[in-house]
């Protein structure tokens, strides 16, 4: 059985390439003569992705402990610069400066935050 590899309707045989075995950035793929290598700036793409999804549960109970602390009148300015320390995980310096797909896949929420 022949498997195939579809990039962008770009098919090719896979037994004739070199591709990667973490299928984590599938999506970033491209043909780079007889290897399938990952474009580092969709791959960033596709983790800033992963990191809005991961941030997004937090971010919501966040918002609940915002209106709480209004309603108190204390500690709201606290949840605040939490929600914006969140909300700016994707502008990190270190996922741009991520090399290769091993160290952008390190960039989890937990590693930016330093937790």
């Amino acid at each position: 059985m022949t498997t195939y590899i579809n990039i962008n309707g770009d098919v090719r045989d896979a037994a004739s390439l070199t591709v990667p075995t973490d299928r984590t950035f599938r999506g970033a793929w491209s043909f780079n003569g007889d290897a399938v290598d990952v474009d580092m700036t969709a791959a960033l793409a596709i983790q800033k992705d992963k990191l809005r999804a991961e941030r997004k549960p937090r971010l919501d109970a966040l918002d609940v402990e915002y209106m709480k602390a209004l309603e108190a009148g204390t500690g709201a300015d606290v949840i605040a610069a939490q929600k914006a320390t969140l909300r700016n995980i994707t502008d990190d310096a270190r996922l741009a400066a991520a090399t290769t797909p091993d160290e952008l896949k390190a960039m989890d929420l937990a590693t930016l935050l330093g937790e």
